[in-house]
């Protein structure tokens, strides 16, 4: 039974390590008939539906240690904390210009 992952992409040698496949088409990372779940229960989604046999309707075995999906990762800020207004000098914004050095 295949089950795709949700891997971060500073994740993606873990996965692979474990034996997760690339999915090039869908842009994913996925496994398939794996015994053992806890390995990848952090990448998977949706856990219960994952561990669930769909020809007997009853969840598979999980090993105790199993962990749930990890919280998804804060983005990077889009705007700096403090904001300079320009001086309107023709330089770059991360270069100093004679309005900004110190005396």
């Amino acid at each position: 039974m295949r089950i795709n992952l949700l891997t971060p992409f500073a994740e993606k040698d873990a996965v692979k390590a474990l034996g997760a496949r690339w999915d090039a088409t869908r842009k994913l990372w996925y496994i398939t008939d794996v015994v053992d779940l806890t390995p990848f229960a952090r990448w998977i989604p949706d856990l219960a539906a994952a561990t669930q046999d769909p020809s007997a309707g009853a969840a598979l075995p999980l090993s105790s240690s199993a962990k749930l999906p990890a919280a998804k990762p804060q983005g990077v800020r889009a705007k700096p904390l403090v904001e300079v207004p320009h001086c309107g000098c023709d330089v770059l914004p991360w270069d100093d210009c004679a309005h900004t050095l110190a005396p």
